[in-house]
């Protein structure tokens, strides 16, 4: 029988990249509102090695956007 493991660590994730302000965004689905978004909003995304970093919430269509300029991450500081 085939087994399946849960990545604790990971998270479906949407890209795009909008060149016209140099950025580029991460969008993740929300469906459980705030509740989803406010575990996530003090965290920093690793996406194929670039950081991104929270950007908004649209609660219309519950999802969080996190953001990175295109021509470098964002200031990160790592807490230790």
């Amino acid at each position: 029988m085939p087994i399946a493991t849960v990545n604790p660590n990971e998270i479906k994730v949407t890209h795009s990249v909008r060149p016209d302000v140099n950025r580029e965004f991460l969008t993740i689905d929300c469906p459980n509102g705030w509740d989803d978004v406010k575990k996530l909003t003090k965290k920093v995304l690793t996406f194929e090695g670039r950081k991104f970093t929270f950007a908004s919430w649209n609660s219309d269509y519950n999802y969080a956007s996190f953001v990175r300029l295109l021509d470098r991450n964002p200031s990160i500081a790592t807490i230790s």
